[in-house]
C-alpha cells in the first residue's frame, strides 16, 4: 500500500505502548495527541474490503472519522494579459527605497533591536550589571538607533553631488 498525506479534522488522542526493554521499568500505555489541522502521513487499512482506519507511524490507529485524505494539485496559470504588469519579474531584483527617510528610519529600526539585543546578551554573561529597570536596555537601543542611522548618513551612495559648469 501506499503512504498518503491526511489531514485530522478534530483533536483525537491514539493511543500506543511504549515498550521500556527494562525489568524494573513496565510497559505503559501512553498517548499521543493529534490536533485539528495537522498533517499525518499514514497507510489505509481495510478490514473485508473496505476501509477502516489509518495507521500512522506503524502503531498509531487513526479512525477514519477524524481524518480527510490530502490532495495536492499542482496550480498552473493559463493567465494571459498585458505583461507590462507592475510586478516585479522574478529575475529582476526588488530594489531598497532610495528615499533618506525610510532608510533612516529602517536603520534606527534594527540598530534599536541590535541595541537592545546587545545589552540583554551582556548582562547575560556579566559583563553589565543586572538592573532592576530597564534603563540600560533602553540607552542600549537609543546608542544602537543613532549610530545605525548615522552609519546611514555616512556611507549613503546617493549623495547630492555638486557638478561645475564649464564654459565652452
Amino acid at each position: 500500500m501506499a503512504i498518503k498525506s491526511y489531514i485530522l479534522t478534530q483533536d483525537f488522542k491514539s493511543p500506543y505502548v511504549q515498550i521500556t526493554g527494562r525489568p524494573d521499568r513496565p510497559q505503559a500505555i501512553k498517548f499521543k495527541t493529534f490536533r485539528r489541522g495537522d498533517i499525518a502521513k499514514g497507510e489505509l487499512k481495510h478490514a473485508n474490503n473496505r476501509p477502516a482506519f489509518v495507521l500512522v507511524e506503524g502503531s498509531l490507529v487513526l479512525p477514519l472519522e477524524v481524518v480527510k485524505e490530502l490532495v495536492t494539485k499542482e496550480i498552473v496559470s493559463n493567465a494571459s494579459g498585458n505583461s507590462d504588469s507592475k510586478l516585479p519579474k522574478p529575475s529582476e531584483v526588488v530594489k531598497l527605497s532610495s528615499n533618506p527617510k525610510v532608510q533612516y528610519i529602517d536603520a534606527a529600526i534594527i540598530g534599536a533591536a541590535i541595541g537592545f539585543g546587545g545589552v540583554y546578551f551582556a548582562e547575560k554573561k556579566g559583563w553589565l550589571p543586572v538592573e532592576t529597570d530597564k534603563k540600560m536596555k533602553i540607552y542600549g537601543a537609543i546608542g544602537g538607533a543613532l549610530l545605525a542611522s548615522y552609519l546611514v548618513y555616512r556611507f549613503k551612495s546617493n549623495k547630492a553631488t555638486i557638478k561645475k559648469q564649464t564654459e565652452e
